[in-house]
């Protein structure tokens, strides 16, 4: 099975999952699927993750199948090391991220797939860092940590296939660009209001 045919599949559990508890994103929902829904819930997060999955649709799924693979395994050890220690947030780097790979996107910028494998580690990683647990303990922490990173990869791979279905036409890779321009000016008002705040 390709990369384009797993994506399907992972597209398809989350739309199933999705539909059968989306009235309670979080409280009674359980370890797995309130972790499952914390991606789709911390909006910097959301920002990151959809704007690499354009990116890595954009520049086509079958060409980037290593960056790919590089965000799953950069995701799991992230993940493995927020379960271990109390890590301090790092919203800022999710943010920062985001806006550089959205102003990719906008300006449709070809970095190469090494660069969008180095992209996709760097994101995943600082994704999973960001998500640590401090309540939870022993078997709710790692259910909550494997839901985390399952929601992670599943809007990774929404973005993706929306950015490759809408690469077939010139006309319509204009709204893909438009949405990495959304997310680079969201996460800078973002980061603008936090400077303020703390300054």
């Amino acid at each position: 099975m390709n990369t384009r045919g797993i994506l399907v599949i992972a597209t398809a559990l989350f739309l199933l999952s999705f539909n059968a508890h989306a009235h309670s994103p979080f409280e009674g929902a359980g370890a797995f699927y309130s972790g499952f829904l914390h991606p789709f819930w911390v909006p910097a997060h959301l920002l990151l993750l959809c704007a690499l999955g354009l990116h890595i649709g954009q520049s086509g799924i079958q060409t980037n199948q290593w960056a790919v693979l590089s965000f799953v395994i950069a995701t799991t050890v992230g993940l493995v090391a927020a379960g271990l220690s109390a890590l301090p947030e790092i919203e800022f780097m999710v943010l920062v991220a985001a806006t550089i790979l959205g102003l990719t996107v906008a300006s449709k910028l070809a970095i190469g797939q090494t660069l969008s494998a180095v992209a996709a580690a760097a994101a995943g990683f600082i994704v999973a860092l960001d998500s640590s647990q401090e309540s939870l303990v022993s078997t709710d922490k790692i259910v909550m940590m494997i839901g985390t990173g399952l929601g992670a990869f599943i809007a990774f791979c929404i973005a993706a296939l929306v950015a490759d279905y809408l690469s077939v036409k010139p006309w319509q890779t204009i709204a893909v660009r438009i949405m990495g321009s959304w997310i680079a000016a969201i996460s800078l008002l973002v980061l603008a209001l936090t400077f303020k705040q703390s300054g």
